[in-house]
């Protein structure tokens, strides 16, 4: 066998290899997750529609949801660990697994709201969005950048009321149009807290939206 062949194969049961072992990886960690979100979900809806987006990104939609929503999406993004490639780039950009809490409010807020980690992959190009459109700074906790439309001081209570412990906010989003509301936090460190503790404080949030 030559070497370019010898090359070839190992190549091939690398990629086809780590494809695997990544996509189970993955698989099972969405698994995870589902089982840890159920216990606070009653807070939010009951009925839901559950779907995977490839092997990194699990997706929970739920239709009729429990005021102050009208309807939500709660997404669990994880890193593409089936692909080696993609991985490694999304590492050498921050990525990591993602929580996303996503939904559209019974009524539309009075002020708009973005409060976010410039670096995160998640956040990209936002911030450049919000400057040209003149939203209002406003002071947040280091490594965030807050911006409102119009200036409110309720901008700071806000993102202040979606603290969780050891757990860094990566993006609070209030607008006008929907969907109104969203929040990002990293999951693995959200996940040392109860699914119920999470859910109470995004509702909370919601409410003084």
């Amino acid at each position: 066998m030559s070497s370019s062949l010898i090359a070839f194969v190992v190549v091939v049961v690398f990629v086809v290899g780590w494809f695997a072992i990544g996509t189970q990886y993955n698989v099972r960690k969405g698994h995870d997750a589902m089982r840890w979100l159920q216990e606070g979900l009653p807070l939010v809806g009951g009925k839901t529609t559950l779907r995977w987006l490839g092997s990194s990104v699990v997706e929970l939609k739920i239709q009729q949801a429990q005021a102050p929503f009208s309807h939500a999406d709660v997404l669990f993004v994880l890193e593409p660990r089936d692909v080696s490639l993609l991985w490694l780039f999304a590492r050498l950009r921050r990525r990591r697994d993602l929580f996303i809490f996503r939904a559209s409010l019974r009524r539309t807020p009075q002020f708009e709201v973005e409060a976010l980690d410039p670096s995160a992959w998640s956040a990209h190009g936002i911030e450049r969005k919000l400057k040209a459109e003149q939203w209002t700074t406003f002071p947040v906790p280091a490594p965030m950048v807050g911006y409102a439309r119009p200036s409110s001081t309720r901008a700071t209570e806000l993102v202040a009321s979606s603290s969780v412990d050891a757990c860094p906010l990566v993006r609070l989003a209030v607008h006008r149009s929907e969907p109104n509301f969203e929040v990002q936090w990293p999951l693995d460190p959200l996940r040392k807290h109860s699914a119920r503790a999470v859910l109470e404080i995004v509702r909370s949030i919601a409410q003084r939206a």
